[in-house]
């Protein structure tokens, strides 16, 4: 829950007076968000899902990134996952915490 309570804190952090994202803009915003915080290409970020979230405003996204060889990952290695809240550009992967993806993923029905 307290990670819950990071998202939205974060959330409204977002840049006030911006244009609210629409559900087309989420995916090009979601992979932007992603390659900030690691020195991929946009073309090896995948989105799984995209929706509004049920617990704040805005829209969530869970994907995962291409490892080197062009694996996308799965439970067994490769890429690792992401977790994305729009507005916010609030990015967390794998790197940051497997069971903090996990707690992201479960709770916002990502897997």
């Amino acid at each position: 829950m307290k990670h819950l309570m990071m998202a939205g804190s974060i959330l409204l952090a977002a840049a006030p007076g911006e244009a609210i994202p629409t559900m087309a803009d989420v995916p090009d915003l979601a992979k932007a968000a992603v390659a900030r915080r690691i020195d991929v290409p946009a073309s090896a970020i995948h989105i799984l899902s995209a929706r509004p979230s049920e617990r704040m405003p805005g829209f969530v996204v869970c994907g995962r990134v291409e490892d080197s060889t062009g694996n996308e990952g799965d439970d067994t290695g490769g890429g690792q996952r992401f977790f994305v809240v729009i507005p916010g550009d609030f990015a967390i992967l794998d790197q940051d915490g497997k069971a903090l993806v996990d707690t992201y993923w479960s709770a916002n029905h990502c897997g």
